[in-house]
């Protein structure tokens, strides 16, 4: 069988290195604030010194808004003034990480960024690189600083960090909590290892420089051990006072920002809840005759190893987990956690630190199977009803977590697995710049190690019809004066003929029906051109009603 053919409007393009992350932030233009759709991937062809290109591209599409001078004009004609005249600008901006990959990024603005530009946290080995991407390229005078012509350029750093020595950063997220002590907002990274090690980052800002490259710090707060292998995913409570992470020893954990204490652990399954029990290791026992007598591993039951490829919140309050599992081989499973014990209020700092000390009650709502083979990259919408999976045959899922199905499945449109997935960062409802253009609202983005990133929709079709292009056989020649003269004359008399030839039908069919019979038009053509011509179409003077008036 045959690749499975990609339909319009979903598309995939080629890239030039393998990708193995990918992260996609974007905010819809409003009249205050500019509409931002920033996409990025990075990956390469391996470490070597001989140069293989690894490096990080970003796609940034922002939509301007117009300086609004007069501020004495209704909100309805400063929408309807914005919305006409505002102008959409694409770039695409190249990192270069040298020797080393990058294995994972995340892209996010915060909510009081005086800079204008886009971070982006990058996983390079051992570091975490803290990148700022201007939202807006200016032209830069001649006079101007250093600085400040490279922020227009392209990317600057800001400011980078060692998570540990042999750690091997794997992803990162972020997140904005306010500090009740302090009484202001805390900007704090976390980054998932590959020894299983969770760090957390705080950004700390110099006013005092706000345009240099050192005006950012990031300061090491916490650091959180539990999980024995890889993480593959992280993510903070929606009140940013935990962090809930995945990882390759088949747990889900949650540990606390401040303290790095463990809070939770969520032990996944991949068998089906209403089938046998999995089978379990089978250790030999020489005190019990039913034993088997033999070393050989090949006749010994081992329990799969689980893979917790995804975990995520599914609710603003932080009570509802989400997490997906599955094997090296065998079906993927979904399960939903339930927290019993709420957060506690940020105003009351007792209940607070009682609840990051203690363990959070967890309990496993249902457990359904999603993929029929395991997934290697999961990504959840913004709204928390749509579930993007990237399986291991290199198919996208798009499953909907309210009816526990897949709605969209494309299957096979990668050649080798999913290594990265990013779902839609806002609503569908929305839309980011140049979507208009397009017409299409692509709920997912996935990549992987075949050259390929693909974009997915649930829409059949774009909302913007085609233009048909008129081919050279249907091509029609323009009249000139003089026959549109002609026809604006004879159109008239044309149309009362093609009447009257129709009348003339009619009254032959009724009048001279025997004279026109085909055995007598042969016999006789003369009479059945007399009946045409006096009865039909010309009367004699003779004939009642043309003289006189019939008796």
């Amino acid at each position: 069988m045959g690749k499975p053919k990609i339909r319009p409007p979903s598309k995939v393009n080629a890239l030039s290195f393998p990708v193995f992350g990918l992260t996609w932030h974007g905010t819809p233009a409003t009249p205050k604030n500019d509409g931002v759709s920033f996409t990025a991937y990075c990956g390469g062809g391996g470490s070597a010194k001989t140069g293989v290109g690894n490096k990080i591209v970003c796609d940034l599409v922002a939509q301007q808004q117009p300086l609004d001078n007069n501020d004495n004009g209704g909100e309805h004609d400063n929408l309807v003034n914005q919305s006409s005249s505002s102008t959409t600008s694409h770039r695409t901006i190249e990192i270069s990480t040298g020797e080393a990959l990058c294995f994972g990024i995340h892209a996010f603005r915060p909510y009081d960024d005086t800079l204008q530009m886009i971070r982006l946290v990058a996983c390079v080995g051992d570091e975490i690189l803290l990148y700022g991407i201007p939202i807006h390229c200016s032209s830069s005078n001649d006079d101007g600083s250093a600085a400040e012509q490279e922020l227009n350029e392209g990317a600057i750093l800001l400011a980078k960090a060692n998570v540990g020595n042999g750690y091997g950063a794997n992803v990162a997220t972020y997140t904005a909590m306010f500090h009740v002590q302090q009484n202001q907002l805390q900007h704090l990274i976390a980054v998932g290892c590959e020894n299983g090690h969770l760090v957390v980052f705080q950004i700390t800002t110099n006013n005092a420089s706000s345009s240099s490259s050192s005006s950012c710090e990031l300061t090491k707060i916490t650091e959180c051990k539990g999980h024995t292998k890889a993480i593959c995913a992280i993510q903070f409570h929606p009140r940013g006072q935990e962090v809930l992470s995945s990882a390759k020893d088949g747990t889900a954990r949650i540990f606390s920002v401040s303290t790095g204490n463990e809070l939770a652990v969520m032990k996944c399954e991949v068998h089906d809840p209403n089938g046998p029990p999995p089978p379990t290791t089978t250790t030999i026992d020489p005190s019990k005759s039913s034993t088997i007598k033999t070393k050989d591993p090949r006749m010994m039951k081992r329990a799969p190893q689980i893979l917790v490829r995804g975990c995520a919140y599914g609710d603003l309050e932080g009570k509802t987990i989400y997490t997906i599992a599955s094997g090296k081989r065998g079906a993927a499973y979904l399960t939903q956690w339930k927290t019993l014990v709420s957060l506690g209020n940020n105003n009351d700092q007792q209940q607070q630190q009682q609840q990051q000390q203690q363990q959070l009650n967890i309990r496993q709502e249902y457990r359904v199977q999603c993929s029929p083979v395991p997934i290697s990259a999961t990504s959840l919408s913004s709204d928390c009803t749509i579930f993007a999976l990237g399986s291991v045959e290199g198919s996208i899922l798009l499953y909907n977590l309210e009816t526990k199905s897949v709605l969209k499945q494309f299957k096979e449109v990668h050649d080798l697995p999913v290594t990265c997935l990013a779902s839609r960062p806002i609503p569908t409802a929305l839309m980011l710049p140049g979507e208009l253009e397009g017409g299409v609202n692509f709920d997912a983005v996935s990549a992987s190690a075949d050259n390929r990133m693909g974009c997915w929709t649930l829409q059949k079709k774009s909302r913007i019809k085609p233009v048909r292009v008129k081919s050279s056989s249907s091509y029609s020649r323009k009249k000139g004066p003089v026959e549109e003269f002609l026809w604006k004359i004879l159109r008239i008399p044309l149309l009362l003929l093609i009447v009257l030839v129709m009348v003339a039908i009619r009254d032959v069919t009724v009048v001279c029906r025997e004279e026109f019979v085909m055995p007598a038009v042969l016999l006789d053509v003369g009479a059945a051109g007399h009946c045409l011509y006096r009865e039909v179409l010309w009367a004699e003077d003779t004939r009642p009603g043309i003289k006189f008036v019939p008796v």
